[in-house]
């Protein structure tokens, strides 16, 4: 019996201890009061005496605060076990200290098989009268114990060939193995495991030659059987112990042993891996047919995170001129299995499949295109996800959407800060780049309004609030505007030979009027205060720039045609916001003499 299980039948047992006590007092004090009934008949003068108030029964006190007894357990426990453990060690590393030269080396690996085979006696004969805890840490020490041994005999005394090391790990690994399976234990499985991973480490120098390959084959033989037993069992602690020692020992071979002749034949075998730590995280849940776990979610993120960069930098070479074709169809393949999970019910697997393919198409669009092409290919990708994510009211999508709308700007950033090298006005890279970032912010704003009207509140604001990313959108876009016209007009002058002229500066100040004036006349038109504010913005900005750059740099007559045209702008705006009011003003009497 656990230790758990006595506490709780402990306060049980006094729980009902105290409810017999009070039943007794209760039936004490009701037996007097029943016979008096019997005998004499209270008559309706009579006074009834008060009734003395009922002695509540004293509740035993618990023993200890759960906090303390918690404590308590943890060092008499766990805390006691393993530091006996590490005592006995240390008491071994000291007699053998102290018998070196008084025990053979024969003697010496002796005395460490029978010091691992007694602490695996002890664990197996306390299995039934010990806590859980305590067997599982008296035999992963015996397996330890095992491991270190033959670890001494083929390194330490050269007593064991390669052979005889190699089979006696495997057969120790094997036997933890049944082990933890007999005893239902995570811990000595983890054991096995590190002790099956370690015997590359410390069997080195033979059985490989110039090849991976009898390296490879054995992680990838070591792998399959202990993932087996994890997905079986559901040992996830197993399962993140062979990832990580797995990832251990590749990236050390890779110090040491890689060469570009092994290419293929590594990317061969890592992928193997990953398809192996797939199938474990993920094929239990699919054949009980029940929503993937969150910790095999986690674990097949991570070692997917870890494959994909090693995937696509050993098979870039294969690809040609086509670098990210890898991680291309590796997205499709992920978007697809979203897709199926989604089907499925199953969303969080699909969410985890969703990213993955997010992550790998913007990686392909990365290495594959030029800054400009990126643009192009990511700004209707994110315009789309954000108008997904408001129409759907999805989270996922629209926090997606985001995300990308922002790598956009870094990129667009990027690339205005390179030279234009094609000689076309429009059709350059900074033009093309410019064109698709402002439709695609166009599209998203307008959904950001029309969402706006139709639910003031909504889930996405959660992610990032709509309002502020609809300002910062219309911020941009005015930005983007001003900037896209006036480096596209310097740059016709430039081709035609005419860089710096005082035309080219009239004519960036006439542009930026004619958009401000634009805008403001469709936000008046369709009765949309963001447009209305984009046009009273660009004017803003040409006035600015009239006044700080043009009035020293132009000259008689350009100068008045600029003031001229700019005046003339600002008037139109003030009668259209002079009509706006009255015809709002119209409509309020309207309101007022006709009531709807």
């Amino acid at each position: 019996m656990s230790e758990d299980t006595r506490r709780e039948l402990e306060e049980i047992k006094a729980q009902l201890t105290a409810l017999m006590d009070r039943v007794r007092e209760l039936e004490r004090r009701v037996a007097p009061e029943s016979g008096a009934t019997t005998q004499h008949a209270p008559s309706a003068q009579r006074p009834v005496a008060p009734t003395p108030p009922v002695p509540q029964p004293s509740v035993p006190p618990k023993l200890e605060a759960r906090e303390v007894q918690s404590l308590e357990r943890a060092l008499g426990g766990k805390v006691a076990l393993y530091t006996g453990i590490s005592l006995i060690f240390l008491a071994m590393a000291f007699f053998l200290g102290w018998a070196w030269t008084r025990l053979t080396p024969e003697g010496r690996l002796a005395l460490g098989y029978l010091g691992g085979v007694a602490l695996l006696g002890l664990g197996s004969a306390a299995r039934s009268r010990s806590a859980s805890w305590f067997v599982d840490g008296v035999l992963g020490a015996g397996l330890a114990t095992l491991y270190l041994t033959h670890w001494a005999g083929w390194d330490r005394y050269q007593l064991f060939s390669f052979t005889l090391a190699f089979g006696l790990t495997m057969a120790t690994t094997l036997f933890g193995v049944g082990l933890a399976l007999w005893q239902g234990s995570q811990t000595v499985a983890v054991v096995a495991t590190i002790g099956g991973f370690a015997a590359p480490v410390w069997l080195r120098g033979e059985g490989s030659g110039n090849s991976p390959l009898n390296f490879f084959g054995y992680l990838a033989a070591l792998n399959a059987g202990m993932l087996a037993v994890s997905a079986w069992r559901e040992w996830r602690w197993q399962q993140a112990t062979c990832l990580g020692a797995t990832v251990i020992l590749l990236v050390g071979w890779s110090f040491t042993g890689y060469k570009s002749d092994f290419r293929l034949l590594t990317l061969g075998f890592v992928s193997l891996y990953y398809g192996l730590f797939a199938v474990a995280f993920l094929l239990p849940d699919l054949v009980r047919r029940r929503p993937t776990n969150e910790q095999s979610l986690i674990l097949f993120v991570v070692s997917s995170l870890l494959y994909l960069p090693v995937g696509y930098a050993l098979s870039r070479e294969a690809w040609g001129d086509y670098p990210g074709a890898f991680l291309a169809l590796a997205g499709l393949v992920y978007l697809a299995a979203s897709g199926g999970y989604r089907r499925a019910g199953d969303a969080p697997a699909a969410v985890s499949f969703f990213t993955l393919g997010l992550v790998c198409a913007v990686g392909a669009v990365a290495v594959q295109f030029q800054p400009h092409v990126q643009v192009v290919l990511y700004s209707p990708v994110a315009a789309g996800l954000i108008v997904m994510g408001l129409r759907f009211n999805s989270r996922l999508y629209y926090g997606f959407g985001v995300g990308l709308a922002f790598v956009v700007v870094f990129m667009v950033w990027i690339v205005v800060s390179e030279p234009i090298r094609t000689p076309y006005v429009l059709l350059n890279e900074h033009g093309i780049a410019w064109l698709a970032s402002l439709l695609a912010g166009s599209i998203t704003l307008y959904a950001l309004y029309r969402d706006r009207l139709a639910q003031p509140s909504s889930s996405v604001d959660g992610i990032f609030p709509r309002q502020a990313l609809a300002l910062m959108g219309a911020v941009g876009i005015v930005l983007g505007l001003a900037w896209f016209s006036a480096e596209q007009t310097l740059y016709a002058f430039e081709l035609n030979a005419r860089k710096g002229a005082p035309a080219a500066h009239l004519m960036v100040s006439l542009e930026w009027t004619l958009l401000g004036a634009a805008l403001l006349v469709g936000g008046v038109q369709r009765a949309i205060r963001a447009l209305r504010l984009m046009g009273l913005g660009m004017l803003a900005l040409t006035t600015c720039k009239l006044f700080l750059y043009d009035l020293g740099f132009l000259e008689m007559p350009y100068r008045a045609f600029s003031f001229a045209g700019l005046g003339l702008a600002l008037i139109g705006v003030a009668w259209l916001y002079s009509r706006l009011e009255s015809a709002q003003a119209n409509d309020n009497r309207r309101g007022q003499v006709f009531p709807s």
